[in-house]
């Protein structure tokens, strides 16, 4: 091939002119959420969420609570949480950075109150 900045005669390298390569960091690592009724009394319960991260170590992670309505989360523990309009989706984020090792737990709490409603919320856990 002819070089464009010399006009003479060079061998042609790997990479084609104008060629960007681009490296795509490693996708982060994955949590599961486990939930498990800690308490319960005539017209209320305590639950539990526990976040382990997967095979890689994670920097951060949201819980999503989803209650079943008529249910409503009075009172939270170890997390800092945030309600969608309906007030039965709580977001939970950890309190400081969220750091997990590989295979490393943490948890958080919550009170629910029933008005009725005895079902289990429903748990899921992502990261960024």
């Amino acid at each position: 091939m002819i070089s464009p900045s010399t006009g003479r005669a060079v061998a042609p390298s790997d990479t084609p002119p104008g060629t960007t390569t681009t490296t795509t960091p490693p996708p982060a690592g994955t949590c599961t959420a486990t939930y498990r009724t800690t308490q319960q009394w005539g017209d209320r319960f305590n639950g539990e969420v526990t976040i382990t991260a997967g095979s890689a170590a994670i920097t951060s992670w949201t819980a999503t609570v989803t209650v079943t309505s008529p249910q409503k989360i009075s009172a939270t523990w170890n997390g800092t949480p945030s309600w969608d309009s309906s007030g039965n989706v709580m977001t939970m984020k950890p309190n400081g950075n969220g750091n997990l090792a590989a295979g490393a737990s943490t948890t958080f709490g919550f009170t629910v109150m029933t008005n009725g409603q005895w079902a289990n919320p429903a748990v899921s856990c992502r990261t960024p």
